[in-house]
């Protein structure tokens, strides 16, 4: 009964040990002792509603870990967990740093490592286990890095205190606040020990008031986080790890500066005080490729604000570093880059329609000519309608703007001038951009120079599909496509179209496919593949609406003459 009774009693001391253990790993207490965080564990972490990667956590962290270890700039605080290896002994023993910063050494008694790094934290270890031990050897290693609060204030989305640990760095801690909030600085973010701040400081922070003054005294206490430069650069020291009692501060974004034109990365950026030519050529991503060193210039605002003046630089001496050529810059600067003229410019046209491999080709402009291209191309198909074939010449935008036309626009049609009307017409007919070239001669004798032009950058060649039919419309008795027959004229195709039909007139006209000219039939020497001929129908006449308008006009005549009489 005596064995039972201190069998329940250990496994009871058992786990009220293990529960205490575990309630001091997942809490702790805020500086001010009013505030406890818990930690979560892996498990209950992952059922916060957020979705991650899986492994992606691991490794990150496993990066971070290295990155930071390597660095040597993670200190040793109180929470941080060792695994200590004892020559002679089988296990590592995990061993916490307690609150003074102390660490206990099996058979080596207390080591005061808090607030070194681990390479001098290693080197304290080893020196204190070997004065007491002197046989043997002693490994350390990190095997969980402490949790701390962070204080971060200013433009977030949720402002406070925030937990965090040695492997996190600033960008993340913002993430875990909700992001930066709307106009706030991405490159004048600041990191101080909150015992560097007075009381007066403090108070400020706490407060919300970081204005630029709190900012400015703060400058040579602190670290500028720069995370514009970070996402380009990767740079760790625009990005530093937390360290325990950190106090981030986000102030809103004030002065801008301006990459624009043969920059890879053309936009607007925060202006920090210090700033030089190769931070905002940094900033856009270096220059393009067409970029023209000897053709970048700052434009920079005078005094008043009002103009900007003009200041050359060097920009590939000072993307070589040269403190020369690296000026300093001022708010509002803009940085101006030309292009190299010519750089890499189109010089491609377009084939569409009937040959074998329709697409684009590159041409030397204003020396390949229409028919090499077509030849490139594998020449015209079996199906290529040669009459209908054209190329548009690409117009630029002053070109293809007639001030004319869009005033004639603006006038009622019935208020139009003759010559106005004749200029509509004009207009409206013609094809923009069309060349004068005759396919069908250029097929027939390719040394000639006057069909065989030379093409540019942008041209278009059109080689339609040959339908071998000629349309036949209006007042035909069965309008539509009639096969083409060589020798034809218009009243056969009329003919093979059921002949003319219910109100039909002898008035036929004839649409060139070529051209889309109307001509009248008798005008016609042959019809080609492609001719639209047109019946019209006889107009619909009001015989009584006529015999009254005369009858009308007979009346007032004969009143006017018997006025005259009598």
């Amino acid at each position: 009964m005596r064995i039972r009774t201190i069998c329940v009693a250990i496994l009871v001391a058992t786990s009220i040990q293990l529960i205490a253990q575990e309630t001091r790993d997942r809490s702790f207490s805020l500086p001010d002792g009013k505030t406890v965080i818990e930690l979560l564990p892996p498990e209950e972490a992952a059922d916060d509603g957020q979705s991650t990667i899986p492994g992606s956590d691991l490794l990150i962290g496993m990066e971070a870990f290295r990155e930071v270890l390597r660095s040597g700039d993670y200190l040793v605080g109180p929470g941080d967990k060792f695994l200590i290896h004892v020559s002679g002994r089988e296990e590592p023993t995990e061993v916490p740093v307690l609150a003074e910063g102390g660490l206990f050494i099996p058979m080596a008694g207390r080591a005061q490592i808090g607030g070194l790094n681990l390479r001098q934290a290693r080197a304290v270890v080893d020196s204190v286990f070997r004065r007491q031990v002197q046989v043997g050897a002693v490994t350390i290693e990190l095997s969980q890095p402490r949790r701390f609060p962070v204080s971060i204030v200013g433009l977030v989305e949720r402002p406070g205190v925030v937990e965090g640990s040695g492997v996190e760095r600033v960008s993340e801690l913002i993430n875990k606040a909700g992001g930066l909030a709307e106009g706030a600085s991405m490159r004048n973010i600041y990191v101080v020990q909150a015992s560097e701040l007075s009381p007066l400081e403090m108070a400020q922070v706490r407060r919300g008031l970081q204005d630029d003054s709190l900012v400015e005294r703060l400058a040579d206490r602190s670290k500028r986080v720069d995370l514009s430069l970070y996402e380009v650069t990767g740079e760790s020291s625009l990005n530093p790890f937390l360290i325990d009692g950190d106090v981030v501060i986000v102030p809103s974004r004030r002065f801008i500066l301006r990459a624009m034109e043969a920059v890879r990365r053309s936009d607007t950026y925060e202006y920090v005080a210090g700033d030089r030519l190769s931070d905002l050529v940094a900033l856009a991503m270096g220059p393009a490729a067409h970029y023209d060193g000897s053709k970048a210039f700052l434009l920079r605002y005078t005094e008043g604000g009002t103009q900007q003046v003009r200041i050359g630089v060097d920009l590939d001496a000072a993307i070589a570093g040269a403190s020369g050529a690296d000026v300093d810059l001022e708010p509002g600067d803009w940085l101006i880059v030309r292009s190299r003229p010519d750089f890499q410019q189109q010089s491609t046209v377009r084939l569409i329609g009937q040959v074998e491999y329709p697409g684009f080709y590159v041409i030397d402009d204003g020396v390949t000519r229409l028919r090499e291209v077509i030849d490139q191309a594998g020449g015209i198909t079996e199906l290529a309608s040669l009459p209908k074939a054209r190329i548009t010449r690409q117009l630029e935008d002053d070109e293809q703007r007639d001030p004319e036309f869009d005033r004639i626009l603006t006038i009622p049609p019935a208020a139009w001038s003759e010559e106005e009307k004749q200029y509509f017409n004009m207009r409206s007919r013609e094809k923009r951009g069309q060349m004068v070239v005759d396919f069908v001669a250029l097929f027939a004798d390719s040394e000639d120079a006057t069909q065989n032009i030379p093409v540019r950058p942008g041209d278009v060649i059109v080689i339609p599909s040959s339908l071998r039919t000629v349309l036949v419309s209006g007042r035909a008795a069965f309008p539509g496509a009639v096969p083409f027959e060589p020798g034809f004229t218009v009243a056969d195709y009329i003919e093979r179209a059921g002949g003319f039909g219910w109100r039909a007139s002898r008035d036929v006209r004839v649409i060139k496919a070529r051209t889309g000219e109307i001509l009248e039939s008798v005008d016609i020497d042959q019809v080609e593949p492609g001719d639209n001929i047109w019946i019209k129908e006889k107009p619909v006449r009001d015989y009584w609406l006529g015999f009254t308008q005369v009858m009308t006009v007979a009346g007032q005549l004969a009143t006017v003459i018997l006025l005259f009489r009598f």
